[in-house]
């Protein structure tokens, strides 16, 4: 007869045998937060209004963004190194560009865009070298970006028709009736405009973005009041438990003086607001796309990696370069800036938050972005851990919460070993004691790392 048959915790078998369960004894796979994955709310000529667009590498940005600053913006997260980005175009209204061909006694054929936008598309319909095909191709500042071919025939139109629907990323097409189509060259489709967009429409599009899990935001506009609306968003994630930063920024032209008020106005270790531009060898990145470059930055790297004096790629020149004693008033007040290190080659001179002055419960460490995202990482391995062993019926007694202390503890420990603390421990608050389903723990010693970011050297000289 078979022999280990299944029991129940408690059950008494009627006869005599050996009998097995097995169970959950405090193992669980490690969290680790997804790494590189950056949001962007943005105008844009390319793409569905207010809906995510997942852009998985820069390349893809102009086929999904289109071309403009918004595009540029999401362009410069993944320069700074991010791996994935999830972007929504805002705005209301706009017009599909459109072009008729004809096809046969009174019979046409409509393409238009599939998004509404001003970007200048060309169409070329000929025969294909096979004499059985004929193709459609598709042109934008004098390049080919898409060719479709169909069957020739009396059947082209709705051939043609069925090979857009299928197969173009551009376009859609209606037909009404069938025939032979016309040859064109070089045709421009016309009647295309991009949604009218208002700051409203910033506001109404950050809520798209809930669905989706990501580092840090960002918006491609310098409007303070923007970013007003956008650091409400995300100060109402992170009460919810998404902790979540944001990073904004606005141009040199801006005075100095104004340019400070308003990063510390933000006040807040979760916001970074960029407060000049960096010379590239492809442009100048201020505001916007300098903010995007470095949000790329920081969220690219390890979770205990430090954006002080990490030099960009391709920087040529500091833009809006400041005076030291401006450079001293910017890290006083949280307002992350641009230099040249020892080299000549533009760096991030602080990796600073706008936190300034200190709430209740805040210290110092809140202040650097190293050590805020070295704090999202402990809180959300410890909170998965716990929420994961919860969920297995532990019950609220000494040996079932010295389960959950001993699975953060655990947690604790690794991220010791990996360099991002120095100590600390969790138990049960000695200050609140459990009752019923609930128990209150808190942590003790516990002191994350910093980067050594400045070294005070004294010579003592003797003759």
């Amino acid at each position: 007869m078979a022999i280990g048959a299944m029991f129940k915790l408690g059950e008494q078998k009627a006869r005599p045998g050996v009998f097995t369960r097995w169970y959950n004894a405090g193992g669980y796979g490690r969290y680790s937060r997804p790494l590189g994955v950056g949001a962007a709310v943005v105008k844009s000529n390319w793409g569905p209004v207010g809906s995510v667009i997942t852009v998985e590498n820069g390349d893809q940005v102009k086929e999904k963004l289109g071309t403009g600053t918004g595009a540029d913006v999401v362009k410069e997260i993944f320069e700074g190194g991010a791996y994935f980005v999830h972007a929504v175009r805002i705005g209301a209204g706009g017009t599909s560009a459109s072009l008729s061909l004809t096809a046969g006694a009174g019979q046409s054929v409509e393409l238009r865009t599939i998004y509404p936008t001003s970007r200048e598309f060309y169409v070329t319909v000929r025969d294909a070298l096979d004499p059985s095909q004929k193709e459609l191709l598709l042109y934008e500042g004098g390049r080919q970006i898409e060719s479709l071919t169909f069957v020739a025939g009396e059947n082209e139109a709705s051939s043609l028709v069925a090979a857009v629907l299928v197969r173009s990323k551009y376009l859609t097409a209606t037909n009404t009736g069938d025939g032979k189509l016309t040859g064109i060259l070089n045709q421009k489709m016309t009647g295309g405009a991009d949604p009218e967009t208002i700051a409203e429409d910033y506001t109404n599009s950050f809520g798209a973005t809930e669905t989706k899990f990501f580092d840090s935001i960002t918006v491609d506009s310098e409007d303070p009041a923007i970013h007003a609306a956008l650091h409400a968003f995300v100060r109402r994630k992170i009460r919810e438990g998404y902790r979540m930063t944001m990073f904004v920024g606005e141009k040199p032209s801006v005075p100095f003086e104004t340019r400070i008020s308003h990063a510390k106005s933000f006040n807040d270790f979760a916001v970074a607001y960029i407060g000049n531009g960096v010379e590239t060898i492809t442009g100048i990145l201020e505001g916007a796309t300098a903010a995007a470059r470095v949000l790329g930055e920081f969220i690219s790297g390890s979770y205990k990696s430090s954006l002080t004096g990490r030099t960009i790629t391709g920087g040529t020149g500091i833009h809006g370069e400041l005076t030291a004693s401006q450079y001293d008033e910017a890290a006083r007040n949280g307002m992350m800036a641009f230099s040249l290190n020892s080299d000549g080659i533009p760096q991030i001179d602080y990796g600073i938050n706008t936190l300034v002055s200190l709430g209740e419960d805040e210290d110092e460490g809140w202040k650097k972005l190293r050590r805020v995202r070295t704090r999202y990482e402990l809180i959300d391995r410890i909170t998965n851990k716990v929420h994961k062993a919860m969920a297995n019926n532990i019950d609220n007694w000494d040996d079932g919460r010295q389960t959950l202390i001993t699975l953060a503890n655990g947690e604790i420990g690794q991220m010791i070993r990996e360099g991002a603390l120095a100590s600390g421990e969790m138990i049960v608050d000695p200050d609140n004691a459990p009752e019923g389903d609930s128990a209150w723990f808190k942590f003790n010693n516990l002191v994350d790392l910093d980067g050594l970011e400045k070294a005070y050297l004294a010579f003592g000289f003797q003759y």
